[in-house]
Order: structure tokens, then sequence, then C-alpha cells
């Protein structure tokens, strides 16, 4: 059988992180559409302010520090414009996810980097618990033009590292039950004759009545650093049944 693709646990990053979508692109530096000559005092209050604001949940405060026309970039997409970008903070702000400034580099007048260590419940439970990023921020006339996010090798690699785990099965919410979709040949939950079909009780002791964001965790849960365990109550038929699988390299399957 064809070997299945690794799920990539990086990617999620991008959809839960508040620093996520964006645009590759160099940061240029002021040009004439700008009214004021930048001043570094201002670039450091401005990136500031609206991290900050972030932080502490005030979505109305921090967007007061970004232009109409800003533009967010990673190495992963892109995402243009104020309404836009709002949208996913405010996104990411319901998910609970924080930061805080690690530190401050000023890059010229108009650029600023910050280094963040942003903690995601979701990640959490996969065991990874601060991914680390460098932010920067070029303001022309007191606002965000330019946002480009740039993950740390070492948070990048730690990441891949906590997704190379797996049980050998897929699950999915249906009907308010988590129930088994896919079980890969020869993987743990195979040896353990857990089969499509059969419904998790319980991850670890949880119930999915008792998971926060519900059907969101389950790839969170189940995945993991290799040799790391997962207790699982399944349902099978009629029967039930408890099992601890120990978590394999998804690429020895």
């Amino acid at each position: 059988m064809p070997r299945r693709p690794r799920f990539h646990f990086y990617l999620i990053l991008v959809l839960v992180l508040s620093f996520s979508l964006a645009l590759s692109m160099a940061l240029t530096g002021c040009t004439s559409k700008y009214q004021t000559k930048p001043d570094y005092q201002i670039t450091e209050k401005v990136a500031t302010d609206f991290m900050t604001a972030y932080q502490r949940g005030d979505l109305a405060a921090a967007m007061e520090n970004v232009a109409e026309d800003a533009v967010l970039s990673t190495d992963t997409g892109n995402m243009k414009g104020k309404s836009t970008i709002e949208e996913l903070l405010k996104l990411n702000i319901e998910k609970e996810n924080t930061m805080e400034i690690a530190g401050k580099e000023k890059i010229d007048e108009s650029k600023i980097a910050l280094t963040i260590d942003n903690k995601i419940p979701l990640f959490k439970l996969a065991g990874v618990d601060v991914i680390k990023t460098v932010e920067t921020f070029e303001v022309q006339d007191g606002k965000i033009v330019k946002w480009e996010i740039k993950y740390l090798k070492e948070s990048v690699d730690f990441v891949e590292k906590a997704s190379a785990g797996t049980t050998g099965l897929e699950a999915e919410v249906r009907d308010g039950k988590i129930v088994v979709t896919h079980v890969m040949p020869k993987s743990p939950a195979a040896f353990e004759q857990i089969k499509v079909g059969d419904t998790i009780l319980t991850i670890d002791g949880t119930e999915l009545k008792d998971m926060r964001y519900g059907a969101e965790e389950l790839p969170y849960r189940l995945i993991g650093q290799v040799g790391t365990k997962v207790d699982l109550k399944i349902k099978s038929d009629e029967e039930e049944f408890e099992v601890t699988l120990t978590r394999v390299d998804i690429n020895s399957l």
C-alpha cells in the first residue's frame, strides 16, 4: 500500500496562530506615498502598543495601530487589508492563544523586529508549550503597514518532532461521538484490534464533552512524539475495553 503522507502538524500552526497568513515579499522602506518621515520611537511604540493590546485580547485597541492596506506576511501564504487581518486576530483571541514579547531589535527608523513567545492551548495538548517567532513590523505615518512573521527553526523542528508519532488511527466526530475512520496496517492501533467504526469513549481519560475545543482537539490528542503513550477507552460493537498505545514514527508504517 502507498505510504500515507505525514500529518504536517506545523501547517496547523498557520491556521491557529494569530500570526499566520501572509505575503512572501521583502519589507521595503519609506516611499513617496507616506506623509511623514519615519521615527523609530514612533515605530517601537506603535508595534508594542499593537502587541500589548492583542495580548490582553483588546482587538479594537490593537487594530487602531494597523493601516487600512496593511499586509501580513509569512512563508506560507498572504493576507492583505485591515478588515481581513482583524478577522484572523479575532479568531485567535477566541482560541485563547497568548503571546509575550521576549525581545526587541531596531532594524531602521521604520522597522522593528520583536521576538515573540506564542502559547497555543491546542498545541499544548500535543506537548508543544511555546512557539517562537520573529515578527518584523514596518510603521509608516503612525500605522503598521507591513507585518512579517518568521518561525524560528528550533520551533519548527520541535513541532515536526512532536507530530512524528502516531498510533496509526484517525478519527472524527459523528453524531456527538468520536468514531475511528482509518486504521493503518501494522500500527499500534491495528495490533490492538481497533477497527474502523469503533467509538473512542475517552482519550487519556477525557471525554468529548469535556474537550474545550471539541473535535478540533482530536489530532492534537492523538499525535505526539515517538515513544510517548496515549490511553484510550474503546467501544467496539457492544464491548468496551481500555488500551495504552505507544506512538511510533509514521514513516515506519
